[in-house]
Order: C-alpha cells, then sequence, then structure tokens
C-alpha cells in the first residue's frame, strides 16, 4: 500500500501531490527496467520522470557486475535543499558484487534533492509565493 499527501497553497493556489510507496508495483522491478523496449523510451519513466542520466549510471553500474539487482524501490518526497521545492520521485537501489547504486536528482535550481523528513512536512511553504502549507490532506493508494 502506498500513501499520499496534498498540499494546497491558500494564497496562490499551488497544489502539490506527494506519493510514497510501492502499492502492488514491486513485483515489476528488476534490471531489465533500465533497458527499454523500443527507443527513447524506460519502463522507470511510469513511475515518474527520470532523468536520462541517472538512467545511464543505472545502466553503466548493472553492465560493469556481473550480478546486479534492484534490491529496493518506492516512490519517495524529496525536498529541495535550497529553494524548498517539493516533489515524487522514484527512489531505488541496486546491489552487485562492486557496491550498490543509488540515484541523485537534483532541482531546476541546481540544488541537490534530499529526501523528505517528518519533520520537513511541519515547515513546508509554497516554492511559488513562500506561503505557509496548511495540513495537508492524507491519502491512501495502490
Amino acid at each position: 500500500m502506498g500513501s499520499g499527501k496534498i498540499f494546497e497553497c491558500p494564497e496562490c493556489g499551488n497544489r502539490v501531490e506527494l506519493y510514497e510507496g510501492i502499492g502492488m508495483m514491486w513485483s515489476h522491478f528488476d534490471t531489465s527496467m533500465f533497458y527499454p523496449a523500443k527507443k527513447g523510451s524506460c519502463e522507470l519513466n511510469f513511475y515518474g520522470e527520470i532523468n536520462k542520466k541517472i538512467i545511464k549510471e543505472a545502466q553503466k553500474f548493472i553492465e560493469e557486475s556481473e550480478i546486479a539487482r534492484v534490491a529496493d524501490a518506492y516512490l519517495q518526497s524529496y525536498i529541495c535543499e535550497k529553494c524548498g521545492k517539493i516533489t515524487t520521485k522514484l527512489y531505488f537501489r541496486i546491489e552487485s558484487e562492486k557496491g550498490t547504486y543509488r540515484p541523485k536528482y537534483f532541482c531546476r535550481c541546481g540544488c541537490k534533492y534530499r529526501r523528505m523528513t517528518k519533520k520537513d512536512e511541519k515547515h513546508l511553504s509554497c516554492s511559488k509565493c513562500g506561503c505557509k502549507f496548511p495540513e495537508p490532506m492524507e491519502l491512501n493508494w495502490d
């Protein structure tokens, strides 16, 4: 089961939907997900836009390993350390005899996203107008 939160700015109406968890999607994750069935597509983009650089880094890690497996994957909320923009990204971890690969996501402002904490949620502001978000609407999904 997955969960989600919808934040809506009372000033400008900006709406941000955050989703976490994996629901029933976990059975679909293996290393083949990083290779497009047809040119220009990648199954992982179904779970949110993933930067081509991250896909290439994951492919390189898999190809340089004898045995690689997706050890963990789920939707995760992220926050930009500079501008405060919040978003949902696919967190995944690939393990092999060479080590572990985890994606690093970057905001449009150029700063690195970090995984959002419960403490962050209490202090979130709208990235468009700066107004503090009220309590979010919560939901469950599968």
